[in-house]
């Protein structure tokens, strides 16, 4: 088996890293139809290939609504015969319903399990705080909708007569509300926020008897994508941090040949290489090997991504002198990406519990 990269997959990942290299950060004022040209959206890239431009997205911490397109909203839009086009999102956590995507994923399950047998259509909502109406429109109240404010298409989890489905919605007919207005957000470059839904019109994507397993495939897409994005922030916290260890002088020597510097940046180059490997690996089962083996290594690679992520910041961090939690320094905004990924559907904690349960059922 070769574990190597193909000349196209390192073209890929080369032509990205060029392409992102002006740090234009969170004031990128690139079209969206340059996506599209680069051929970032194309149906025929798989996982693996998509992890590559996230990491590379998250090395120049990118604000493009690329991931929530394809990771969170793509796997629907595919299913339902849609092209990935637009910048897109998916709403899946509601007051009083579904916090988590694997929260979402149980609800659709669950809502098939007796509903609909005989034809039979039911008036329980599943536990989903939107309810698809006789004519087709939702009601509801999303909650931390990430690119939301950036999206043309919005893909709902909503509960139908038959059990949770997948709809689509024009965002213009939604009303969003950003979290953290006034710079508090926790990443201003990932913008997430309550989307109000009220007598929207809407089409099905995905009808109630597949929808859990594309809910289930987006997680795996969107956490594999997200770990390799937070494989990109470690590395790029990392490559920094060293490069100021080796320049910066104190007593005619650099404060790298401090062992009090060298070592946590060494512990820390060991943990972005071990999160990347898992990255890369997790993003080949999301095609190869779907399922529980799936969970499994998207699972263990957004652990070790995200802790990789948030060590290597708070390394960089500490080598600067501690000049890297004010906003003028670069690395406080990659600090604010590396949290934000911590805490998406769960913290590493939840992740970590999950993980286990799954070992040990086996």
């Amino acid at each position: 088996m070769d574990f190597a990269l193909t000349g196209e997959q390192e073209a890929l990942r080369d032509t990205a890293a060029k392409y992102l290299a002006d740090d234009r950060g969170a004031g990128d004022g690139r079209p969206w139809t340059e996506v599209d040209d680069l051929g970032w959206l194309d149906a025929e890239l798989g996982t693996v290939e998509l992890a590559l431009l996230a990491e590379q997205l998250g090395w120049a911490r990118s604000p493009s609504p690329w991931w929530a397109t394809v990771g969170l909203a793509g796997p629907a839009l595919r299913a339902g015969g849609r092209p990935v086009a637009a910048p897109a999102t998916l709403a899946w956590a509601w007051e009083n319903g579904p916090d988590t995507l694997a929260e979402a994923v149980a609800a659709a399950r669950s809502s098939t399990g007796d509903v609909g047998r005989g034809g039979t259509p039911s008036t329980d909502n599943h536990g989903v705080g939107c309810a698809v109406a006789a004519d087709g429109t939702l009601t509801g109240r999303a909650i931390r909708v990430p690119h939301a404010v950036d999206a043309v298409d919005l893909v709902v989890a909503a509960s139908g007569p038959y059990g949770v489905e997948l709809r689509l919605v024009d965002a213009s007919a939604v009303r969003v509300t950003p979290a953290g207005a006034g710079g508090q957000a926790l990443d201003p470059s990932r913008p997430v926020s309550t989307v109000e839904l009220t007598g929207v019109p809407s089409t099905l994507l995905v009808d109630a008897d597949a929808a859990a397993d594309v809910l289930a495939l987006t997680r795996r897409r969107a956490l594999a994508l997200l770990a390799a994005e937070a494989v990109g922030v470690a590395a790029r916290a990392l490559t920094w941090a060293s490069a100021y260890a080796a320049a910066r002088t104190q007593f005619g020597a650099p404060i790298g040949a401090n062992q009090a510097v060298a070592h946590p940046l060494a512990e820390c180059y060991g943990q972005v290489e071990t999160a990347r490997s898992l990255a890369y690996r997790a993003t080949w089962t999301v095609d190869a090997e779907p399922g529980r083996v799936a969970d499994q290594a998207v699972l263990t690679a957004s652990v070790a991504a995200r802790e990789a992520a948030l060590s290597a910041c708070e390394a960089a961090i500490q080598t600067y002198g501690g000049s890297g939690f004010t906003w003028e320094q670069p690395l406080h905004h990659w600090y604010r990406r590396a949290w934000w990924l911590a805490t998406f559907d769960g913290t590493v904690a939840d992740a970590r519990a999950e993980l286990a349960g799954l070992l040990l059922d086996d």
